[in-house]
């Protein structure tokens, strides 16, 4: 049986780490172990957590902080398994994704495939259904990685991969460090399957890294760009019909709910949403008459 490591990167996130935790000793294959990995955190209740934690096939190692990438790299150099998985300590795994994802790529025996995905569940702040791409019944399109991040960071993956590849990078501690390592992969010439189906669970919260990141996205992006421009060369075309579409259909979309708005369509509003909504209907006309010729 092939040892899966799962890595916990924890930085202040004590009050998360046990549901996290228990969704991996839950799973329906049990050959594991869980390395989580203290990156410096400055809250009290994480640090007593995990001093005091003890739980089956588990180790904490204490680190500066260094920031995320870092903190899985140093997770993953203190393990041993064959395969990966990187599991934030506020998410989650359904208890029979480790299974199903080591079939995959045991019976995988020329490693086509570097990583096996599934869809992913968002819980918390919203319950948005992510399906993930991969290979699987609509083929697989690689230069979609180009235009937005298709994997979740929990994947699981090759440690040859990681290894060849490097690691994370560290110096990306702005986020996208695992959009970063999929390229990497792709690169390499891998690909991966996706399960279709939702065995990762991805915590929503009105804030959180991923939102930080989309702050400054242009910046992050542009470095992306820049790393892997050979990747984006050898894919531009398709990259640019892509985004082309998704432009098209979104002006679409939106011309069809600014028109609805611009007419004031408040049949299902009654009483004070009415005269709220009529207010809001008229700025909305004035803004909108600068863009679309309609009365």
């Amino acid at each position: 049986m092939k040892l899966i490591s799962v890595v916990i990167p924890c930085y202040n996130h004590g009050a998360y780490l046990e549901e996290a935790v228990e969704s991996v000793l839950a799973q329906s294959y049990q050959h594991f172990e869980i390395v989580i990995v203290n990156d410096g955190s400055t809250d009290p209740y994480t640090n007593e957590v995990l001093l005091s934690f003890d739980k089956l096939k588990c180790r904490v190692l204490h680190t500066d902080n260094q920031g995320l990438p870092a903190a899985r790299n140093n997770g993953i150099r203190a393990t041993e398994g064959d395969y990966i998985c990187c599991l934030d300590a506020d998410d989650k795994y359904h208890p029979d994704y480790f299974r199903k994802a080591i079939s995959v790529l045991d019976d995988d025996e020329k490693q086509k495939y570097g990583a096996v995905a599934a869809w992913v569940q968002f819980f918390g702040s919203s319950d948005a259904l992510w399906k993930t791409i991969g290979s699987n019944s609509e083929g697989f399109a690689p230069f979609l990685q180009g235009i937005r991040n298709n994997l979740q960071s929990a994947t699981m993956f090759r440690r040859i991969c990681w290894e060849k590849i490097g690691g994370f990078d560290e110096s990306m501690t702005l986020g996208y460090e695992d959009w970063d390592f999929w390229l990497k992969m792709l690169e390499l010439g891998y690909e991966w399957f996706c399960l279709e189906e939702p065995l990762i669970y991805y915590r929503q919260k009105d804030y959180s890294m991923v939102t930080r990141s989309d702050e400054v996205r242009p910046q992050i992006l542009e470095s992306l760009i820049r790393k892997h421009h050979r990747f984006y060369k050898n894919h531009l075309v398709p990259i640019l019909l892509e985004r082309d579409q998704e432009v098209c259909r979104l002006t679409r979309e939106n011309k069809k709910l600014a028109e609805q708005l611009a007419v004031g369509n408040d049949t299902c509003l009654s009483g004070f949403q009415k005269s709220r909504f009529a207010i809001f209907c008229k700025q909305v006309r004035q803004a909108l008459k600068k863009i679309y010729p309609f009365p």
